[in-house]
């Protein structure tokens, strides 16, 4: 044994100087292996130590230097305490193995523990050629103090490696992830700061919140060896916030890149698809995307909330997509890919982005199944922009208030789609479905829709490739497609469209406020749809599909209706009267000044609605309107709006031809009343300055009726306020003392 002799008075420098050469030994033998599989390690940034042991909570670590170093064993387990805070990067070591994956998660109570790359790292998370890990209940952000950069928040990856299987990543926040915006074309003199063009495929959309993606150097010119995906992918019950360029985002490598110098990498195609048999796309595997929450209205720099790509068999499920930029959720260049049960609003142009819309299915994209989903209030609702090749299938959604095209048409003439059974209500847009030039070659055929739209003379697109089939067309100046010879044109009869709320991070999507969508028993589109072969069996509400002939919409009802059109005794909108004026045809009793009824441009120019405004507390302010007489089964709708709880107003009364008063409906003092048998009832609150959709479906033989606010039954088989035999004549008024103004809209009597 060699033995080393130093003299007294530099011992201590010879210590330090083999600390130095330990550590750099360390350093050159890469990671310690963890001590034994199935262990649990703690991480403690408050009292914790690096000299521990690391295996109970008053032994635990304090870095993330210190489990970095570290290789763990399958079954092991990392926990970092609730409420700490750690800033750089973590990048753990080892693989774990199937039934045994290596587990992130926190102990303690508090808040999630914070993860903050803060714009030092490129990725605040990161595995680079491991499998078999699950990631849990992380607060995990990378925010650079200016500006933008080529950043993520997780950041799962791996080249030249096979497949990687099994990750499961829930709970987690990741949130404030500053990514730069670079896009696959367009031109460079678009540039701006932190938005690049024409970068190309690999450069591409690969910064955000939680991004997989094969081959870490995409700038390396060197040619990929072995062909690489994941496998069995879970994204779940996490929210993602204001992280750029996307929130969650599949790409394959593909070998498209340039180096620093210019020089270009050797491609090798996996991540581009030239066809749909093309046999050198190499795509990911059983991806799974589902209950996330995800916003991008605290950036500028957020483009997509999901982007999937390189997928072969995904399911996109129940997650809430809110503000993003360019679409909410995209694929692109993926098979057999099922889009559910989600909810997208909000979405607008970002960062130099050509488009904003709800859902996409993009180039090269085959059997995508879009179903069940509800898609408001963004620039386009569902946009097909499969390029070069594609195939879809857009079925039982809801669709509604999207400001440019509810449905918008865009592919190339080697795809097809079928676009049937959704219920669009077209609420701000003088497009219902479009396309243009080439792009409506494609194949689309659509059947068994709902086209309702509330702003007149709305666009449904036709010619090229688009088929109309038994649809139903509603709408003023909604001229019907010449080829639809089975085309349905009365009143669908929804129980109360434009309603519905939005989700959020705690209620997920807000599907189950949608029955205002759904179809009166009485609606003439019941059982007069056309069958249609693999119809996914359920419709939007989750019933059996048929229940007995098909219906037309999302909706299919339990009920024996259809097949008949409703008899109007009376159907008033008002829109086409002159502002300012009385209500033409009806009768108008102390109506002048300092009264007044006239016709008021609310809620806008096009939707218009009666005004009655009573000032003067004094003498009966009344609009009525008398017609034929009609018996049986009559159904009363309105919709009605106080600006004011106080007050009783009578909205509306209902008579028989003889003046007998046969349903009266009140609101007083913040409340909904019916008469019931001659007894006032409540039925529930109203709020001022909000329109009610207000409902009486009336018996004249058995003198009862039903009463709907906003679509839901509040009375069930109520006696009439005394029995009749006929319904000819309906009135609004305030009487006497009483004081206010209201607005009276869309009133209509018929028999279904």
């Amino acid at each position: 044994m060699m033995e080393m002799v130093v003299e007294k008075g530099k011992q201590l420098g010879a210590v330090l100087l083999l600390a130095v050469l330990g550590v750099m030994l360390m350093a050159l033998l890469g990671s310690t292996e963890a001590a034994a599989a199935n262990t649990t390690y703690y991480v403690d940034a408050g009292q914790g130590s690096d000299a521990n042991n690391g295996t109970s909570a008053s032994t635990a670590w304090k870095t993330l230097a210190k489990v970095n170093a570290t290789t763990f064993q399958p079954g092991d387990r990392i926990l970092f305490e609730a409420g700490n805070t750690w800033t750089g990067q973590l990048y753990p070591k080892g693989s774990g193995s199937s039934g045994s994956p290596i587990v992130i998660d926190q102990y303690g109570s508090g808040e999630k523990p914070k993860i903050q790359g803060q714009g030092a790292v490129q990725a605040t998370v990161y595995l680079y050629n491991q499998q078999y890990w699950e990631i849990h209940n992380l607060d995990i952000s990378n925010q650079a103090s200016s500006g933008v950069g080529d950043f993520r928040g997780v950041h799962i990856t791996g080249a030249d490696i096979g497949t990687l299987n099994y990750f499961r990543l829930d709970g987690l926040n990741v949130h404030d992830v500053t990514g730069e915006v670079n896009w696959i074309g367009g031109d460079t003199a678009d540039n701006a700061t932190g938005i690049n063009f024409a970068t190309g495929w690999d450069r591409s959309k690969r910064t955000g919140g939680i991004v997989f993606d094969m081959s870490s150097n995409v700038l390396s010119p060197a040619k990929a060896t072995v062909k690489s995906k994941f496998n069995d992918v879970v994204i779940s019950n996490s929210s993602i916030k204001n992280t750029s360029f996307g929130g969650i985002i599949f790409k394959q490598y593909t070998g498209d890149g340039l180096d620093h110098n210019g020089n270009p990498a050797v491609s090798v195609g996996w991540g581009v698809r030239s066809s749909a048999s093309d046999t050198n796309w190499y795509p990911f595997t059983n991806i799974t995307i589902k209950n996330n929450y995800i916003t991008q209205s605290g950036t500028s720099f957020g483009c997509n909330g999901i982007y999937l790509t390189d997928t072969k068999g995904a399911l996109i499920e129940g997650n809430v997509v809110a503000a993003a930029g360019t679409s909410g959720i995209e694929t692109y260049y993926a098979d057999d890919v099922v889009i559910q049960k989600n909810e997208t609003y909000g979405v607008v142009k970002k960062a130099g982005g050509a488009d904003y819309n709800g859902i996409d299915t993009d180039k090269g994209t085959t059997k995508q199944v879009v179903q069940y989903n509800y898609v408001h209030g963004n620039g386009d609702g569902i946009l097909l922009c499969q390029f070069s090749f594609g195939d879809s299938i857009i079925r039982y959604n809801i669709i509604t208030g999207n400001s440019r095209y509810q449905i918008y048409l865009h592919s190339d003439s080697a795809a097809s789609s079928q676009i049937y059974n959704n219920t669009i209500y077209n609420t701000n847009s003088t497009y219902l479905i479009y396309g243009y030039g080439s792009y409506i070659n494609a194949s689309y055929t659509i059947r068994n829709n709902i086209l309702d739209s509330a702003k007149s003379e709305a666009v449904l697109t036709t010619g090229g490739g688009i088929v109309y089939n038994t649809n139903s067309y509603y709408g003023s100046g909604l001229t019907v497609p010449s080829g639809d010879t089975n085309a349905k044109t009365a009143n669908p009869l929804l129980v109360s469209p434009g309603t519905g709320s939005s989700g959020t991070e705690t209620s997920g999507p807000a599907l189950n406020t949608l029955s205002g969508y759904q179809l009166q028993s009485t609606s003439p589109l019941v059982n007069q749809g056309v069958t249609i072969s693999g119809n996914g069996g359920l419709d939007f509400w989750g019933d059996t599909l048929y229940m007995g002939a098909a219906d037309i919409g999302a909706d299919e009802t339990a009920v024996a209706g259809g097949g008949s059109t409703p008899v109007y005794a009376l159907n008033e909108t008002f829109n086409s009267l002159t502002t300012g004026s009385a209500p033409t045809g009806w009768t108008v009793t102390n109506g002048t000044s300092p009264n007044a009824i006239t016709i008021a441009e609310v809620p806008d120019a096009t939707h218009k609605s009666a005004q009655i405004s009573k000032s003067a507390a004094s003498a009966k302010t009344s609009m009525s309107k008398s017609f034929g007489a009609v018996s049986g089964t009559v159904v009363v709708e309105t919709r009605v709006k106080r600006t004011e709880t106080t007050s009783w107003w009578c909205l509306p009364y209902i008579y028989d031809n003889a003046g007998v008063l046969a349903a009266t409906i009140g609101f007083d003092g913040g409340n909904i009343k019916a008469n019931v048998g001659g007894t006032w009832t409540t039925v529930q609150a109203f709020t001022a300055n909000t329109w009610y959709e207000l409902k009486l479906v009336l018996d004249t033989n058995t003198d009862k009726f039903d009463f709907y606010v906003n679509g839901t039954l509040k009375l069930s088989q109520a006696a009439l306020r005394a029995p009749v035999s006929n319904i000819a004549k309906i009135e609004f008024y305030a009487d006497n003392s009483q004081t206010g103004t209201t607005h009276i809209d869309n009133i209509s009597v018929y028999t279904p």
